[in-house]
């Protein structure tokens, strides 16, 4: 898995980047991370902030165990990578020592349906056929505890549920009406909706605060515990670079739909995905952080159950805070 991660552009002055620590991150390569990776490259403020950034961007294909990306952390070909809390729960009480170093937003997708296939409301997913990443994606298992708290009924009961291991995948089944609702990476959302085939039924975001969930960030950049035991300079570098290049995407419409560009398309699809982006990005800890997560984790469990999330807690040590970044 860890070869399928192919280093993305050239280095302008291999020379200079030999001064600096390396830092070696691992995103797929549709995924919005490298949006914010590609800018930090391209305008040097990963040497401005003391290290040189090396950037492996590849498949979106999964396992039940893990994504592509948390193989390449496993495997030794990263040093750090994306994943949400849960994923992160399920890695450290498998004894993979993974740790969030920096929260990178509230990044939930969507459930997307034909505008023609009779689904108004998630109320109607009793009978259909519904396509998932995977079983114990974040999403799903979200969109399932709020059926449950509103609507009195589970989807993964009353519903066919397909898993697709893959979001491009997942999308052409969609498109080919294999299955009659997906839920889809946010960043897919907009393109697949503009066509006029598909609607958004659902923002999982939306359904993320009224279990509780409101202001918590669900995804992180992780890595090892050796790794931030041996380079907390080089982590704090990061998150400075980090912060830096999306303050600059969040001003700077140009500079965004650069980054953006090979997501972003057409105009239309441009704008609603800025937007969405925009509502889900965090560029800092907020000390109630963990512990929110660790709520809405227990309420989910309690209403979709310890096997739907392949975990019975969220495991001490999951968050690296570091207070002076």
């Amino acid at each position: 898995m860890a070869g399928d991660f192919g280093i993305a552009g050239a280095l302008a002055d291999p020379a200079e980047a030999e001064r600096f620590p390396i830092l070696r991150c691992a995103f797929e390569a549709t995924g919005s991370p490298a949006w914010v990776m590609r800018t930090i490259r391209a305008l040097g403020f990963d040497h401005r902030h003391g290290f040189h950034l090396e950037l492996g961007l590849g498949t979106d294909r999964a396992t039940p165990l893990r994504q592509a990306t948390e193989s390449a952390l496993a495997e030794g070909a990263a040093d750090l990578i994306d994943t949400d809390w849960i994923s992160l729960a399920r890695h450290r009480l498998a004894g993979f020592p993974i740790a969030a170093v920096f929260p990178y937003g509230r990044i939930m997708g969507g459930m997307v349906v034909s505008r023609d296939g009779g689904i108004t409301d998630l109320d109607h997913l009793r009978g259909h056929r519904i396509g998932v990443v995977r079983r114990q994606d974040k999403n799903w298992s979200v969109i399932r505890a709020a059926c449950r708290q509103s609507l009195g009924f589970d989807p993964a009961a009353e519903a066919t549920v397909i898993e697709a291991m893959s979001k491009t995948t997942l999308v052409e089944w969609l498109e080919q009406g294999r299955v009659d609702a997906a839920v889809v990476y946010w960043h897919l959302v907009p393109a697949l909706t503009e066509t006029g085939r598909f609607r958004q039924l659902c923002d999982v975001l939306d359904l993320l605060e009224r279990l509780g969930g409101a202001t918590a960030p669900t995804t992180f950049f992780s890595c090892r515990e050796s790794f931030i035991a041996r380079q907390p300079a080089v982590i704090a570098g990061f998150v400075a670079a980090y912060r830096q290049a999306v303050a600059l995407l969040r001003s700077d419409g140009a500079a965004w739909r650069l980054a953006a560009a090979s997501s972003s398309g057409r105009p239309d699809v441009a704008a609603g995905l800025r937007a969405a982006w925009c509502r889900r990005i965090c560029t800092d800890w907020q000390p109630e952080d963990p512990s929110a997560l660790v709520r809405l984790f227990e309420r989910l469990k309690a209403l979709i159950g310890e096997e739907a999330l392949g975990v019975p807690a969220i495991p001490l040590g999951a968050f690296s805070l570091f207070p002076n970044l």
